[in-house]
Parts: C-alpha cells; structure tokens; sequence
C-alpha cells in the first residue's frame, strides 16, 4: 500500500498539537491491591520496610518467625516477601525469603531494598560472620538475593563490615542502586581507618558488584565532621553516582558551629571518575531546631533528594507551631553541581504529633511522605487515632512540589500505622502499615501481623507507543532543552534516538545501568519523536521543544 509521508505527517503533527493541548492528565493515585504474607501470623509486622521497582516489590516482615517452609520456628529470625506484577496488573506473592543462617533476633527484613533483578534485605541483629563464626552481638549484615531466569530469587551472598563489631547494627538502613549498595551501620564508631573512635557516630559501607557477579566493599565512607552519638546512617539512598545519608541526633551546621542537639544534618557522596565515593556536601534545614531529627529518612533521585525531620514543628513560613506534625525538605542539584534546598514540604492538614516524613521516597517528578501516627481520612473527617496515612507530591514544570493527594488504606482502622514505610517507583507506590490486623479481604484478625498497600496513578506523559509494561515518566515536557526520562526499573542498556517529524535523525545514544536518563535536545522548537529501546523492549515518547 502506498503512503503519502506528507499527509501522514501532516496528521500525525495535528494529533500531537492536538495531545499538546491537553490541559493535563490524570493524577489520581489509586490503591491497586492491599499485600499480607501468605503465612502471616500476630506481631510479625509484616510492612516494617519497603520497597519497590518495575513488577517486583519487596516487603520486610522483621519480627516473623518461621521459614520459608512455615517451620523452624525463631523468634524474630526476620522475613521478607517478593511480590511481582503479572501481565494483567495484579501483585501477587511469588516468594517468601529468609537468611541461609537464620537465628532468634536477626531481625531480618528491619530495612529492604530492590533494583532490577538484585534485592539486598537488613538483618542488624545478626550476630555472625560470612562462615557463621566469630560471634558478635548485633554486629549485623545484609544478604543480597539475585532473580534467575526463571524468576526465582537466590540467596547469592552474605555481606558485613569489614570492621565488623559488637553493636554496630550494620544493615539498619540498605539501598541498591545497579551495581552499588550501601549500607548503614548507624551505631559503629571508628572512621574508615579504624581510628578515632566517636561512640555511635555512625558509618556506611559501599559495595560494589565486580564482572563476576560478586559483591565486594569498596569503601567506608563517614561525615566529615562526625561526633560521638551522630547516628550517621540511620538512613541511606542510592541512586546512580550519588548517595545520601542522614545522620539524625547530628547536632552542628554546615559550618560547625550553632549547635542545636539533634537538630539533625545529611551528607551526600559523590562517585569520582575513578570510582571514589566523596563528600560534596553535608545539608541541614534552613529553619533547623533543636531534637528535629532531620535525616531520620532520605531518599534521592536524580537531580533531587528528599529528607525527612518528623519531630520538626513549624509550617512552610515557621509559624504554627505543632509538636512533632513533621516536615521534609527538598534539595537540587544544580548545573554547577552544587545541592541546595529548594522548598520545605509539610502536610496540607498538618496537626500534632502526625510524624510527617517518618518515611520518605522520592521517584521522577514523585514524592510520597509517610506519617504514620496520622489520624484523619482524605476529607479530613473519620478520625481514627494512629491510622496514618501517606501524602504524594509532583513536581511542575516551574519545579515546584505540590501535594496532589493524601492518600490512605481503603480499610484503615485504628493503630494500623499506615505509612511506617513507602517507597516509590515511577507511577507506583507502596505503604507499609505494621500494625494492621486482618488479611487482604478484610479477615482473619492477627493482631500487628502488618500489611502494605499498593498504588498506581496512570499518567501519558507524552508516550505514544510502550510495552515496557511500566508508566514511563517524563519530565519536564515541553522543554527549552533539558528533559529527564524515568523508566521505572533499572535496565542495564538502554538506546534512545531523536527524529524530528520527518523522520529525520537528530540525535542517538547510549545508556548504561540506567532508570533516570538525562537528555539534552539542542534543536528548533517544534514536536519530536524519543524512540526507547532495551531489552527487546519499545516505547515512543513525544518531545516538546520550546
């Protein structure tokens, strides 16, 4: 059959004017499924950390019992549980996983994290070892699981500190990234030499996975200005060749003086060319108070980190003062590389006591910021004491963060602790609520067994053809000449080419170990056409140049 390209074009552009147009999409986030083991019983507190990329999820329970046969009974041995998306959308179990070298109070599943086809799960009471010798009390470690082709999970390695001791609580806070891990040890006290010991002070591990496939650590990294009782680790974020930890009970500014007892700070690395993680910044808030405790939970993304102080007290203009309501604060990393705070975030319906930012993520132009100790429903009425609840923010196109929706359990009832936890993941979310009682339909009570809730917004974003499977995020669209790509799962190759309507190529390249692209289109204002290719994998996205 013959085509007339000029008409085909010609139409093709008036869609695309036509989809330019639109004012908006929808950003309604919508609960998809509410998530309980299989084998949930009382008081595991399944939902305690969470995490979340493309169709897996991974959710720690790190009070359960049992192995993954429902036997071997120790007490808080530590669990964690896979979910996968299937084709039709639905998240179902797939696996329960435990450590090889299980024992009471490991505490397995107290912080999990997942990219790809790599899951690293937190055991910080975990007393042994990588042989099961050499005892020492919640020294701590972390196992890291690896998906088969035939999507089942293995346990593929036990890692510790190299300087392992007593009490270190190495794996309290874990973050995967392609090929780096890093792992907090928030009560270790000596700096990377060994020296210096500073009581709690705390430090983090970075491992790096080699051609082999094996996980070795290639630093220990500590705050420049680290003190007794820090707490540096408490939490940690990876993304890319940037890293974030937060060091909560931190007391001084960035300068070292002006100290304020756990007001808190966080610091943010940097991978050199040569593969050497370095201290850019350490970042506190520009309202900083005493027993704030920022850092308490962090996450990054891109150009942009998140971090959260939920014992902070005041609104966005530091008045209305509230004890304990919460507060998250956003830094950018701008063209010089330098990281700023660009706005301070606080719950549209603040009170006392909600713990805003008690857990945070951040994902694209998406948010989410837990409080779980919330206890009003989204109209704010329904009061129910302790129920929590998650708020998403977005990010415009004048990089400003809103809130567009607060969002709660469809079954939330008194003490749930919705929000303990969250993770988000391109248009998918994920809460955890350790308290909650009943199974996925509202059933069989289990006191505190836990639960976690899963939510999706659907959004075009400019895509024209996908079968990724995931949304596709791009942002900000139209741009003058910066647009940044989230593929909502790390791939470990990626090819885009530019074409404008004519077919004309513009421009290709290649990426690596890869969720968020960075793309720079120096051309004439106009429509054009991103081709996304990995993993036998398309997706066609419109660019708006302006």
């Amino acid at each position: 059959m013959d085509i007339n390209h000029s008409a085909f074009y010609k139409v093709l552009y008036s869609f695309l004017a036509l989809c330019v147009g639109l004012s908006g999409f929808a950003q309604n986030w919508n609960q998809i499924t509410k998530t309980t083991a299989s084998d949930r019983n009382s008081n595991d507190w399944f939902g305690y950390s969470v995490s979340i990329s493309g169709d897996y999820a991974i959710i720690g329970a790190d009070q359960e019992d049992d192995d993954t046969s429902g036997i071997n009974s120790m007490i808080d041995a530590g669990s964690a549980y896979i979910f996968e998306r299937n084709v039709a959308g639905n998240w179902n179990e797939v696996q329960k996983i435990v450590a090889s070298d299980r024992a009471n109070f490991d505490f397995f599943g107290s912080s999990v994290s997942i990219s790809g086809d790599y899951a690293v799960v937190g055991a910080f009471g975990e007393d042994d070892d990588i042989v099961g010798n050499n005892n020492m009390g919640y020294s701590g470690s972390a196992y890291i699981f690896e998906r088969n082709s035939f999507g089942h999970w293995n346990q593929v390695q036990k890692i510790i500190a190299s300087d392992r001791n007593a009490n270190d609580r190495f794996g309290n806070s874990v973050s995967i990234s392609g090929d780096y891990i890093a792992i907090g040890a928030f009560q270790e006290d000596d700096d990377p030499l060994g020296n210096n010991s500073r009581f709690n002070s705390g430090s983090v591990y970075i491992f790096e996975r080699n051609r082999l496939g094996v996980w070795n650590q290639v630093q220990k990294v500590v705050a420049s200005d680290r003190s007794g009782g820090d707490r540096f680790g408490t939490s940690v974020s990876i993304s890319g060749n940037y890293s974030i930890i937060g060091a909560p009970e931190e007391d001084h500014d960035v300068l070292g003086a002006n100290s304020m007892s756990d007001a808190g700070s966080a610091y943010i690395f940097e991978r050199s060319a040569t593969g050497v993680w370095n201290e850019v910044k350490k970042v506190v808030a520009s309202d900083r108070a005493t027993s704030d405790l920022l850092g308490y939970s962090v996450s990054i993304s891109g150009d942009y980190s998140i971090i959260g102080a939920f014992s902070e007290d005041e609104d966005v203009s530091g008045s209305s003062t509230m004890n304990s309501a919460g507060a998250s604060y956003i830094f950018e990393r701008d063209s010089s590389g330098i990281w700023s705070e660009v706005q301070k975030i606080v719950a549209s319906d603040r009170t006392q006591d909600d713990f805003f930012a008690f857990s945070v993520s951040i994902s694209g132009i998406y948010a989410i910021v837990g409080a779980h100790a919330e206890d009003e429903d989204i109209t704010g009425s329904n009061s129910l004491s302790l129920a929590g609840s998650a708020y998403i923010f977005k990010r415009n196109s004048s990089g400003i963060w809103n809130e567009t929706q607060k969002i709660v359990a469809s079954d939330r009832a008194i003490d749930d602790r919705f929000g303990w936890s969250t993770a988000i993941s391109g248009n998918d979310a994920i809460a955890g609520a350790i308290y909650e009682d009943e199974n996925n339909i509202g059933r069989v009570t289990r006191n505190n067994a836990g639960s976690a809730y899963i939510f999706k917004t659907n959004s075009t974003v400019g895509l024209i053809e996908n079968n990724f499977r995931d949304e596709i995020l791009l942002y900000p669209n139209p741009s003058v000449t910066d647009f940044s790509i989230d593929l909502g799962a790390n791939y470990k190759s990626v090819n885009i080419s530019i074409t404008d309507l004519t077919g004309r190529l513009i421009q290709t390249k290649k990426y690596y170990n890869s969720q968020l692209l960075n793309v720079n289109l120096e051309a004439s204002k106009g429509v054009y056409l991103l081709k996304i290719e990995s993993d036998h994998k398309k997706a066609v996205v419109r660019l708006i140049r302006k």
